[in-house]
């Protein structure tokens, strides 16, 4: 996109300096004939010329800066996409502490915020990336898959929570048979959501590591 900017623009500048210097030595001809350019012209003469070299250098600087940018974003969405799959949708709640739901309930918050972010940074790419870009076309199916991902967290995790906390309270209770019955239940509404969630993190998985294959190609290509 920016190419489409810089170019132009560069075109221009050399197109009016080669105007300026066939204007002025145009005139000078008619004007002085062949005589040696005088000190005052000189300076004019280096004085557009160091204005040109100005311009070019400025242009110089806003392609590098902007080249910078888009290889940070893509870096920032795939650190973000990495985070969803082994944090998020590999999470194992038989791993997290019986601790009155608070776990449970900083995973839900955070699980929402983080696909918030790859939204956001999502957003980056779109402009700093053309439509037909396999980067952007593969980091755009990762944000599908982690907005489905939600879908289920919210679909399921609220008996995921009850079912847990339960299981808890029987823990509590030192009735062994409350407690198998709760930890029966907890299994099912956990089989149930992963039943939901998985077949969306292969998917998921899938994405990441295609979006990583057209990362590399840009990081070692021309950035193009």
């Amino acid at each position: 996109m920016l190419d489409q900017v810089l170019a132009p623009a560069l075109i221009v500048i050399v197109g009016v300096l080669g105007f300026l210097l066939r204007g002025f030595f145009g005139s000078y001809v008619g004007e002085k004939g062949k005589n040696l350019a005088t000190k005052q012209d000189i300076e004019q003469i280096t004085a557009q010329v160091e204005s040109v070299k100005a311009s070019i250098q400025t242009l110089s600087t806003l392609r590098t800066d902007y080249e910078q940018q888009r290889r940070e974003w893509l870096l920032s969405f795939y650190d973000s996409a990495v985070e969803m799959l082994y944090e998020k949708l590999s999470a194992s709640f038989g791993d997290m502490p019986y601790d009155d739901g608070r776990t449970l309930f900083e995973f839900q918050q955070s699980f929402s915020a983080l696909v918030v972010t790859l939204l956001k940074q999502y957003q980056r790419i779109v402009v700093y990336f053309e439509h037909g870009s396999a980067l952007r076309q593969s980091a755009e199916a990762i944000v599908i898959s982690g907005v489905q991902a939600q879908s289920v967290l919210k679909k399921r995790f609220g008996d995921v929570k009850m079912a847990l906390a339960d299981e808890y309270q029987a823990v509590l209770s030192g009735d062994d048979a409350r407690f198998r019955e709760a930890a029966g239940r907890s299994d099912q509404v956990v089989r149930a959501y992963l039943a939901d969630m998985n077949p969306v993190a292969q998917v998921f998985r899938e994405q990441l590591q295609a979006y990583l294959t057209n990362l590399n190609i840009f990081l070692g290509g021309d950035g193009s």
